[in-house]
């Protein structure tokens, strides 16, 4: 009995199957007893023979149009999956170009700074150098100092070679401070950017013609699974910025010796549930942070996938978003106390900026928005709105006599010192978007100094 076999392969975004289909030719059982027919018949024989050879003919002509439609079936899902591999493979090749880490907004911070004569230029959050290079390319003939904040050493030994490059800077020793023949001095900062104007001070650095905070976390945090961002991938309960280290020069007004593993294991079933609703907009905060205590109680949650697993699936319908999205968020700010730095920050950035330079502030959710909004709108002097404000402000956390002292300053009062540049944020292409899904929660907000 002759059995004929064919495979259909179709590719999903997360695997494939196979569908494996065996067919046994029609009449072929018939062939097998006119065969013994034919011995018993020699007359009989020839004539079976010829009709089992026609019916072959018949059917191997039958399988080749089918195989050949199956071809062109074939041929479509292998051209659709050949465009996945393409758009990944593109994807790869721009995170290899940036050490892992794309750039957000790329062309509309270069575009904010476009109009202003940059000598001094501070990145304050450093990273891989992406946005940092950009920027003194495109300024490259009139630069003279460039300073780049970051609390993590390794981000800053992944940038120093780029922004050498990007100047001409020859290699050095790994110095603060390089210069070129064309006399553009480099500072390095291992320092939390809410520290900006006493480490300017300390490197004698009085103004800044441009300034960028890209907030949040970036793609070298969440693609390491050893710094403990991830949910995806086991890692330690870390998740501080600086890397797991510290030092003199990194200190900041935030305990950088705070962990996620202190607040996962030590914090309240009443404490965490507030970080889940007001940091992460967990609609079930007292289920996930009961969960975790339960837990907890067993033995210490040690991992992020450990966390993961005590968190469980929240009830209702799944949302497209990883379960663990917002507790996770959540855990992250109040370890680096991200909302706390950003208040800190605003005030001191644009008393460094020189007349006309401007400040450009990435943010990637409404948290961070929110305070950056309200802070722009305040030195811009315009009066606050009475309607809520969009999330839930840092300042609710702040101690009593600091809340009272916020809350009972009238903004409208307050002296304009800068002008808002876009009223509106902007959000990134769709085409930025296709390339970095990332970016889709981006927002930019700029104010130039008057």
């Amino acid at each position: 009995m002759t059995t004929k076999t064919t495979t259909m392969q179709r590719g999903w975004s997360r695997g494939s199957y196979f569908l494996t289909k065996t067919t046994t030719p029609r009449g072929s059982h018939r062939r097998h007893h006119h065969e013994h027919v034919g011995f018993r018949f020699p007359h009989h024989a020839q004539r079976t023979q010829s009709n089992a050879s026609a019916f072959a003919a018949k059917k191997k002509t039958t399988t080749t149009n089918a195989t050949t439609s199956s071809s062109k079936s074939n041929d479509d899902d292998t051209n659709n999956k050949s465009d996945e591999r393409h758009e990944k493979k593109k994807r790869e090749n721009i995170e290899a170009a940036h050490h892992g880490h794309v750039s957000v907004l790329l062309s509309e911070v270069l575009d904010a700074f476009k109009p202003v004569k940059i000598q001094t230029h501070i990145d304050g959050t450093l990273g891989a150098g992406g946005h940092a290079t950009k920027v003194l390319e495109q300024h490259k003939e009139e630069v003279k100092t460039f300073v780049g904040f970051d609390v993590d050493e390794t981000a800053i030994e992944i940038a120093r070679p780029r922004v050498e490059r990007s100047l001409g800077v020859d290699d050095a020793s790994g110095g603060e401070k390089k210069s070129n023949d064309g006399g553009v001095a480099l500072h390095f900062v291992r320092n939390n950017f809410d520290q900006m104007r006493a480490a300017l001070r300390d490197i004698g650095v009085d103004g800044a013609d441009s300034i960028l905070l890209d907030l949040g976390v970036s793609s070298m945090h969440l693609d390491r699974a050893e710094r403990g961002f991830s949910f995806q991938n086991d890692g330690p309960l870390d998740m501080r910025m600086c890397g797991g280290t510290t030092s003199a020069s990194s200190s900041s007004s935030s305990s950088s010796s705070l962990t996620a593993f202190d607040v996962v294991n030590g914090w309240s079933e009443e404490d965490l549930g507030r970080i889940f609703r007001d940091y992460g907009g967990e609609r079930h905060w007292k289920l996930l942070a009961k969960r975790v205590c339960e837990r907890r109680m067993e033995k210490p949650i040690e991992t992020t996938l450990e966390l993961v697993k005590a968190l469980g699936n929240p009830p209702g319908k799944r949302e497209k978003i990883h379960p663990a999205t917002r507790a996770f968020q959540a855990v992250r700010i109040v370890t680096n106390d991200e909302l706390g730095v950003i208040e800190r920050v605003i005030p001191q950035a644009i008393e460094v900026l020189n007349p006309g330079g401007r400040l450009a502030i990435i943010t990637f959710h409404s948290l961070e928005d929110a305070i950056v909004k309200k802070q722009f709108r305040k030195f811009a002097g315009v009066p606050e709105s009475r309607e809520p404000t969009v999330g839930r402000s840092a300042m609710m956390f702040l101690p009593p006599e600091e809340f009272d002292d916020a809350s009972s300053s009238n903004p409208s009062s307050s002296p304009k010192i800068v002008k808002m540049i876009n009223r509106k944020p902007i959000g990134a292409s769709e085409e930025e978007i296709k390339v970095n899904a990332r970016s889709r929660s981006a927002k930019l907000r700029v104010v130039e100094k008057l």
